[in-house]
């Protein structure tokens, strides 16, 4: 597991695919303040997911 931190950026990065780069966006841009960390916390987990599993 990574140290470093996960941050939109980071997220939006390992997406690795404009579309679901996109999409993050999307959810991030629109959701209302109180929803945004469920939203993140769905994203950070496809991200990871999408992850190679060595980081460097």
């Amino acid at each position: 597991m990574s140290s470093v931190p996960w941050t939109i950026e980071r997220i939006r990065e390992a997406l690795a695919s404009p579309s679901l780069a996109r999409r993050f966006d999307d959810e991030i841009d629109r959701a209302p303040e109180d929803e945004l960390p469920g939203i993140f916390a769905k994203w950070q987990r496809i991200a990871g997911g999408l992850r190679p599993t060595v980081d460097r």
